[in-house]
């Protein structure tokens, strides 16, 4: 369009005829607040024209605003309700209000609510009622085309990712001009995340400053530059936050988006509000204590539109962390994601988060490897030691949720993790292979005697030998004592013995033999993941016998696929008879499932054969 986007209006008249009359510029009511006019004249840059935003489901107004006002922010919500009691259920929700009005402890329960059942949470505010007529006015502005989406950063130290223009992590900010950086263009979407407070965000020697121009209450607190003491930064290095040029401004620190009757300065020193004073038609910022990091910065940069709102995307990320509504957003979807989710030109809509590479569950693996490593079950001479602590040391710098969550990091340090993994499990099967005395095999006493019994469950299988199982979990009285499973029959004891979790073994073998004669066994695991599982056979000391193969490695496509192997146990004709046990293992992902399997070896003879397999 030719001509402004915005028209300022001093008096409350001219402003209720502009909105009337429905044409030309979107309606300001600046009244006497002449700081405005910098606002509207930077957003002139961001804004190109007007759009139709996609309104919320059900709105609630705090307060009263002139009727004009009214008349705008009626279309940003389908239904509304006259109090918060009186949501609907369900869909988005959008709480308008001033600042004085829009009370934290007045609306905790809404906002709370809606994080719980992950409804989309929109909040249209200002320091009064003229920048609240400032916000509803951008909510109609669609941004300028060919703008920047950009992460700047004092905390991400890890190297850059695809789909932002600009980005500057923790070594860019230490060395770069921030406020050229900040100031010298305009943004489609922009992140700032460094650590700060409800008045500033901290970039290095460079702040993003909440000051306003407009007077704090007598007698309020604020900052030190409240009390004439200056800025605790270098006064060229402060970036106003009015003057980014940006359709969606987040603010990742602590309390950069506090509620009145929450946030501990004057309105005057309130980044939020000085934020929604200059260009920005969505501000996302925090309500409280955030420990946002990179992941959440990924989350806002890739899948914002997937979530309903910015703020949702970023506060789903952080529920593993910060189990409660962390951000909130001010604004509704900012003109700048309907760029990026229309098709045009923007990088974030071509960037899903990528997916990573199958690995053992890292609070399973490190359990298993604390079992191992630090139960006093292997010897510091066992050769597999100094491999399983290399292991145990990069699950734990590769699980900080920094990493874990965050592609492509996410990608290679899961696939490190689950290639050293499978090899492990591989050099563990030969162990078992090639020494049947390794103390890993010694688990079910080792761990046993340190555990407490569960109550034991009755299975719907019957022993090999008809009766019936009961399995039972034993939990190990200190962590690095490993969870097992150990599955008894009454007449053959202990026939199972397993990690809790590993894979489930089930085996078919004939239950006599002659001498000289040959067991032929089929060994089938139920695995926990999809991979390699390693199956062989273990057989005690003074068994005079061979197994064959020694080993066999089979591929389960998924989580609990069957996998099976068979093996021969061939028995030296000399061999005394009497019953004897073999014991067939699987091996995944360091977890160990041993069994028992009894049968009979009787002399051999003229009259005597060996019996086929049941």
């Amino acid at each position: 369009m030719t001509g402004p986007l915005f028209a300022p209006y001093t008096e409350p008249d001219d402003y209720a005829r502009a909105v009337a009359a429905g044409e030309g510029p979107l309606p300001v009511w600046t009244g006497g607040r002449t700081d405005l006019a910098a606002g509207l004249a930077v957003a002139e840059q961001v804004y190109a024209g007007r759009r139709t935003p996609a309104p919320c489901d059900a709105g609630v107004l705090f307060g009263e605003v002139p009727a004009a006002l009214e008349t705008l922010l009626r279309p940003l919500a389908r239904t509304w309700a006259a109090e918060p009691g009186r949501l609907p259920g369900e869909g988005s929700v959008l709480l308008a209000g001033t600042y004085a009005q829009l009370r934290a402890d007045e609306v905790q329960q809404v906002v709370a609510e809606a994080y719980a059942a992950r409804r989309p949470l929109f909040l249209l505010t200002g320091r009064d009622v003229h920048s609240l007529s400032w916000v509803v006015a951008k909510q109609y502005a669609r941004v300028v085309p060919g703008a920047a989406v950009g992460v700047v950063s004092e905390l991400d130290a890890a190297e850059p990712v695809p789909g932002a223009d600009v980005w500057c992590g923790a070594e860019d900010v230490r060395r770069l001009d921030i406020k050229e950086v900040a100031l010298g263009r305009v943004w489609r979407r922009v992140l700032f995340h460094g650590n700060g407070k409800d008045d500033q965000l901290n970039l290095g020697q460079f702040t993003l400053c909440g000051a306003s121009p407009v007077a704090a209450a007598a007698g309020a607190a604020g900052p030190k530059c409240a009390h004439g003491l200056g800025c605790t930064k270098p006064m060229d290095k402060l970036i106003p936050a009015r003057g980014i040029r940006a359709a969606e401004l987040v603010l990742a620190n602590c309390f950069s988006g506090a509620l009145a009757g929450h946030a501990m300065y004057d309105p005057k020193y309130l980044i939020l509000l000085d934020a929604l004073d200059g260009s920005a038609q969505t501000v996302v910022a925090t309500l409280t204590a955030c420990d946002g990091q990179r992941p959440e910065n990924l989350a806002w940069l890739t899948s914002a539109a997937a979530a309903g709102s910015a703020a949702g995307a970023v506060n789903e990320a952080l529920r593993d962390i910060n189990p409660y509504p962390a951000f909130a957003q001010f604004g509704l979807q900012s003109s700048g994601l309907e760029e990026t989710t229309e098709g045009l030109e923007g990088t974030a809509r071509q960037l899903p988060v990528a997916e990573p590479a199958a690995a053992p569950e890292p609070h399973l693996l490190g359990a298993r490897l604390s079992g191992l490593l630090d139960s006093g079950l292997l010897g510091p001479d066992h050769p597999l030691r100094p491999r399983l602590r290399a292991l145990s040391d990069t699950l734990l710098h590769d699980v900080v949720r920094t990493v874990a969550p965050a592609a492509p990091d996410a990608r290679r340090s899961q696939t490190a993790i689950a290639k050293e993994t499978t090899s492990l499990d591989l050099a563990l099967a030969h162990r078992f292979a090639k020494h049947h005395d390794d103390p890993v095999l010694r688990f079910p006493t080792y761990f046993g005697e340190r555990s407490t019994a569960d109550a034991p469950v009755a299975l719907d299988t019957p022993c090999a030998c008809g009766r019936p199982l009961s399995a039972y979990r034993r939990r190990g009285r200190v962590p690095v004592i490993t969870d097992t499973v150990q599955v008894v029959c009454a007449r053959c004891g202990d026939v199972a013995n397993s990690f809790a979790d590993a894979a489930e073994l089930t085996v078919k073998a004939p239950d006599e033999i002659t001498a000289g004669g040959t067991l032929h066994v089929v060994v089938e695991a139920r695995a926990r993941r999809a991979g390699t599982v390693n199956l062989g056979v273990v057989l005690p000391l003074y068994l005079d016998a061979r197994v064959g193969p020694v080993l066999r490695r089979v591929e389960a496509a998924r989580p609990g696929d069957r996998v099976h192997a068979e093996f021969t146990v061939a028995v030296a004709p000399g061999t005394t008879p009497q019953a004897y046990y073999f014991c067939p293992y699987a091996v995944q992902d360091l977890g160990v499932s041993v069994a028992r399997v009894h049968f009979t070896l009787r002399p051999a003879g003229p009259n005597e054969r060996e019996r086929p397999a049941p």
